[in-house]
């Protein structure tokens, strides 16, 4: 019961330490593209050129790019490295040996787990095992 405890203690400390990383990671993202923001407004695009310089060296995924292209407003970042700037987002994919995921395929899959095999209160935790019958009643 104790290790069980422990366990659980530890589980929840790392949880919360990703948490507050990512956390940290969207402040400092956020007080960046803030202030590249405000000095482009004041005429002084050396922190966006920057920052689009990082960017390029630094986001490889095709995906990514284009998130963080619409993200800035376009910004002269190709969809992928040593791409062209006019390239569209298709043809960088099939370049990059990637494809968009098929969103509708992959509903349907999960509808038809879900349908198959529906979760139950004891799944979660066997000592709800009581209410198993007026879930499925629901």
């Amino acid at each position: 019961m104790l290790k069980a405890r422990v366990e659980r203690l530890e589980a929840l400390w790392s949880i919360n330490k990703r948490r507050r990383e990512t956390r940290g990671k969207i402040i400092i993202g956020g007080a960046l593209l803030a202030e590249a923001g405000d000095a482009h407004i004041a005429g002084d695009d050396e922190l966006l050129a920057r920052l689009i310089d990082i960017l390029d060296r630094r986001v490889e995924r095709v995906r990514d790019r284009l998130t963080v292209r619409e993200l800035l407003g376009d910004v002269p970042l190709p969809l992928r490295p040593g791409g062209d700037l006019d390239e569209d987002a298709e043809s960088a994919l099939q370049a990059a040996g990637d494809r968009l995921p098929d969103f509708d395929l992959m509903a349907e899959t999960a509808l038809a787990q879900e349908d198959a095999d529906p979760l139950t209160p004891s799944d979660l935790d066997p000592d709800y095992a009581d209410l198993d019958q007026a879930w499925r009643a629901a």
